[in-house]
């Protein structure tokens, strides 16, 4: 059997991309010490980030301790809409290339 798309299919889809194709450039979201109250910093990563308790409250002692820390990576767009979102929560965030 063929593993080819068909050519109605090939017409709307174009090529399928190669494997040794440009990856996506990533992109980290950094989390900053914050002077709120530590439980609402926790509180505010489990529910953008939906880390579990333990995670979170490590991440929350992190960046309280060293003054930042790694919440995750991923690509820009989403990158920047979690710093949109940890401001929105009166967070401060930032995005650096990976």
């Amino acid at each position: 059997m063929s593993t080819r798309l068909p050519n109605r299919l090939t017409r709307f889809f174009g090529r399928r991309p190669s494997p040794r194709g440009r990856s996506i450039p990533r992109y980290k979201v950094i989390l900053h010490r914050s002077e709120r109250d530590l439980p609402s910093v926790v509180r505010t990563l489990r529910r953008l980030a939906h880390f579990a308790e333990a995670e979170a409250t490590y991440r929350m002692w992190d960046a309280y301790q060293t003054g930042r820390t790694l919440v995750l990576v991923t690509h820009l767009e989403r990158a920047e809409l979690f710093v949109e979102q940890f401001g929105a929560a009166g967070l401060s965030a930032s995005v650096e290339p990976e």
